[in-house]
């Protein structure tokens, strides 16, 4: 058996909840925790440590969270984040989606999801806060049943549409090129395809039809 600890580090300027989340992860004892007081210190512990997960928060002195995945998407680094935030933005979501963010949870109930997202995130999958899930869903349009959408989807070819299904997954174009055995170029042009055929437009807006209309691909 592995007994090797795993590395999560916290970077929140705000004490008193940075030791909370702290307290919750020091629950397990497979967890080995670092801290970070400010988004330049936590990037320079990622690039420096490499730990398994980086709990980060979303808006920090330095750099925020998003500046942080911004500089990590262009780095050959294995740490996976989780997003903190106070904020019900979904476009905060999609932006960090976009930039390879892996967990993403609300401040208001940290608490009760913490070791829920770290157990998934570290096991190669995802997650978001059930409210903020909640909150996509209520937002989301209500056209999934109408002729025009269902035609968009359906001239979609095979692997578009599996395309499709790995954003919805929350994958990069680096990941999705991997597990398709593509190049990124050859993503990136599907996708560009991909968005014409459904007609988008707007920052982001091939991941948020993706995520609010999964259950189609």
């Amino acid at each position: 058996m592995n007994s090797e600890k795993i590395k999560i580090l916290i970077a929140d300027d705000h004490p008193l909840f940075k030791a909370g989340v702290k307290q919750t992860l020091l629950q397990k004892k497979n967890y080995e925790i670092f801290e970070a007081e400010d988004g330049n210190e936590a990037l320079n512990m990622i690039k420096k440590l490499e730990p398994e997960i980086a709990i980060i928060d979303l808006q920090m002195p330095g750099k925020t969270g998003l500046e942080i995945l911004e500089n990590l998407f262009e780095l050959p680094n294995s740490t996976k984040v989780i997003l903190l935030t106070m904020h019900k933005n979904v476009n905060y979501f999609y932006q960090a989606v976009s930039l390879g963010v892996k967990g993403y949870l609300l401040k208001e109930t940290a608490v009760d999801e913490l070791l829920i997202a770290v157990n998934l995130v570290s096991n190669g999958k995802v997650f978001i806060s059930k409210r903020l899930e909640k909150q996509i869903e209520a937002e989301k349009k209500d056209r999934s049943e109408t002729k025009l959408l269902i035609e968009a989807i359906n001239s979609l070819t095979k692997t578009e549409k599996e395309i499709m299904k790995l954003v919805a997954d929350w994958k990069s174009n680096h990941e999705i090129a991997n597990l398709l055995f593509n190049s990124v170029r050859t993503i990136e042009n599907h996708r560009a395809n991909i968005t014409d055929k459904l007609n988008l437009h707007g920052t982001h807006s091939l991941i948020k039809f993706a995520i609010e209309n999964k259950e189609l691909f």
